[in-house]
């Protein structure tokens, strides 16, 4: 399996470039299609549901971000959501960076700030990273921080939250397309598959389990919504796309347990088509914002709110924030 994937890799890379799926968020001024992140996001959405075994994320934002169209098109560039690096010189300190393959991807965008605040678009060289494998299978890059040879520098064409906001909610789009998909997959046994002379479906835990999933699964569309509405009007709050990518993990985590628990041992054979869904929500739950990284920055702005939790909650003007660990 992993090796017809690495052959259809290039394949769809080639086919979202024929087509200009990764300009949909690139200006047009240089080129792009100049969507909005809405239009972004139904992408995203319809690759989760895909399970396509390709970066969507990524392939949305390195354009927006480098105008190395050569580079980007070969699939030459790669993208780090690695929060926090910082940049002193033309050395690089922080966590360990790591970035999805979508083609060649000699070089791995990241975005560090200086000891000035200042924020900065880095080429990082990297043929010295580690190959992984992600829990999806998909491969990625590792590179300790310290080990990171930085080739060019530039000031950072996007705003890092405005980043850190689209890499979130492009994310938690995939996730939802995932999620409809495994959904879909055990309703359908559920009312074809039969135990005791009567389809699972009839079952009341059954029910039970699907309608708990298909709660949390609401919830998180809800949250995506008002996000990304709020995105392109705008009116982006943390508080909105924090609580859209902390619900998406949520539901991912139920929606995934339960589509394996109705469908049973077969959901975990590598014919079926349910792992491929399942593994890629685990993987997308700790990519631009962990759950629990996103619950604790909520909970820090509400606390620190002086005019108590309601008001955080619904008051638009509120700024209050902490995204540094996202």
């Amino acid at each position: 399996m992993a090796r017809r994937l690495e052959t259809l890799r290039p394949a769809l890379f080639a086919e979202t470039i024929e087509v200009g799926l990764p300009l949909a968020l690139a200006p047009e001024a240089e080129g792009g299609l100049g969507g909005t992140l809405f239009q972004a996001g139904v992408i995203a959405w319809r690759w989760g549901w895909h399970a396509a075994p390709l970066p969507i994320v990524e392939v949305l934002l390195i354009p927006s971000l480098s105008s190395a169209s050569e580079a980007w098109m070969a699939g030459q560039l790669t993208l780090a959501s690695t929060p926090g690096l910082e940049l002193s010189g033309g050395a690089i300190s922080g966590k360990a960076i790591e970035a999805p393959v979508i083609g060649e991807s000699s070089i791995i965008l990241a975005i560090a700030t200086d000891a000035k605040g200042h924020s900065w678009l880095v080429e990082i060289d990297a043929m010295p990273a580690e190959k992984i494998r992600a829990l999806s299978g998909e491969p990625w890059l590792r590179l300790d921080a310290s080990a990171a040879r930085v080739r060019a520098k530039r000031p950072c064409p996007v705003e890092p939250d405005t980043v850190a906001v689209r890499g979130a909610l492009l994310t938690s789009a995939a996730m939802m397309g995932a999620m409809t998909r495994i959904l879909e997959i055990a309703i359908e046994y559920a009312n074809i598959r039969k135990q005791f002379g009567k389809p699972l479906g009839k079952f009341q835990a059954v029910q039970h389990m699907i309608a708990e999933a298909a709660s949390e699964y609401a919830a998180a569309q809800a949250a995506l919504a008002a996000a990304i509405e709020a995105e392109d009007g705008g009116k982006s709050r943390p508080l909105l796309w924090q609580s859209a990518k902390a619900q998406a993990g949520r539901a991912a985590t139920v929606v995934s347990a339960v589509g394996h628990q109705v469908l049973g041992a077969i959901g975990f054979t590598e014919e079926h088509v349910l792992h491929h869904y399942s593994k890629r929500l685990w993987t997308w739950r700790d990519e631009w914002g962990r759950q629990t990284v996103c619950e604790a920055a909520i909970g820090r702005a509400a606390c620190a709110d002086e005019h108590g939790l309601w008001s955080h909650v619904v008051d638009n003007t509120s700024t209050i924030a902490n995204t540094g660990d996202l």
